[in-house]
């Protein structure tokens, strides 16, 4: 039984000693998989990591003011980052829905950002289970824009954008080739 006794003990301190050891690779697992969020007026944007946030806005050249070119050497803290990312984003759909002639109040746009196309490769195939040959794609059923920082630009996004406000506008959707055609014209005609 004093054998039984010791055996026991040992298991627990090996146990205990192993989640200590552990455990901090456990909470970083999984908090690594946690989207962050960013609501703006017109959407709900999703990241992983500071340094998303500040590549997203910094890829984007688009708008009026202080906010609208930063420059790469610039160092700003992760709020000053995040709103800019808001102000641009807000004047790109609110571009966007001016070319488009289709002002409305819209339930917001979920924009997904990954870090670079294996990332965004990945969730496409888990969502599709195929190959992505996309740098960006719009979802309807989940009004989701997923976007590559790595080949996001202002048109890019402008582009999916007025995907959504296009899907969400008209009574009935337009076929994929006509919402196309609108959507790179809002591409096109954004500046």
């Amino acid at each position: 039984m004093n054998m039984f006794k010791r055996t026991a003990k040992l298991i627990i301190i090996f146990i205990t000693w192993l989640f200590l050891f552990y455990s901090h690779d456990l909470i970083a697992l999984e908090t690594a998989d946690k989207w962050i969020e960013l609501e703006t007026r017109y959407t709900i944007i999703r990241y992983k990591s500071a340094d998303t946030i500040e590549r997203f806005h910094k890829s984007i050249h688009y708008g009026h003011g202080w906010w609208a070119t930063t420059s790469s050497f610039t160092l700003l803290t992760d709020a000053e980052n995040r709103k800019i990312a808001t102000l641009k984003t807000d004047a790109i759909f609110e571009r966007a829905q001016e070319i488009l002639d289709m002002r409305k109040k819209f339930e917001k746009v979920n924009i997904n950002l990954y870090i670079d196309k294996k990332k965004m490769g990945t969730a496409y195939a888990i969502l599709y289970n195929q190959d992505c040959r996309f740098k960006a794609w719009y979802e309807y059923k989940t009004n989701t824009i997923s976007l590559n920082i790595e080949d996001c630009h202002e048109g890019i996004l402008a582009h999916e954008l007025a995907h959504s406000i296009i899907d969400h506008f008209l009574q009935v959707r337009p076929p994929a080739s006509t919402a196309e055609i609108l959507a790179r014209y809002v591409d096109s005609h954004l500046k």
